[in-house]
């Protein structure tokens, strides 16, 4: 879990430092974000007892999901492009350490949802 905390954020810190949104097509970030909409709602609404909360609840996990899914593409492209050395590897164990204590505070929090 926490790899993949640090994988998204080096895809975030690539998307936020070069020039492009990320290396999807737009209408294929529109289609994923459609997908992840219609599967958040429904499972939100399964769950909440409003379809108006329920409704936000998918969009903003739909939202969340799709930066994410961007996130780590770019992460791919940018190991293939080998961008990553040149953030260091210092940075990269200090960030896994980081995204470590922070995976088992989820996975607690997690517990009682």
């Amino acid at each position: 879990m926490a790899f993949f905390f640090v994988f998204a954020i080096y895809g975030i810190y690539g998307m936020l430092s070069g020039k492009t949104i990320g290396p999807l097509p737009l209408a294929l970030v529109f289609l994923i974000f459609a997908i992840l909409f219609v599967v958040g709602y429904e499972f939100c609404s399964s769950r909440l007892a409003r379809k108006s909360t329920a409704l936000l609840a998918g969009f903003v996990a739909a939202f969340v999901i799709t930066i994410v899914i961007l996130a780590l593409t770019e992460f791919v492209v940018m190991a293939i492009a080998g961008d990553i050395i040149r953030i260091g590897w210092q940075i990269f164990v200090i960030a896994i350490a980081f995204f470590m204590i922070v995976s088992v505070i989820i996975l607690k929090y997690a517990e009682n949802f």
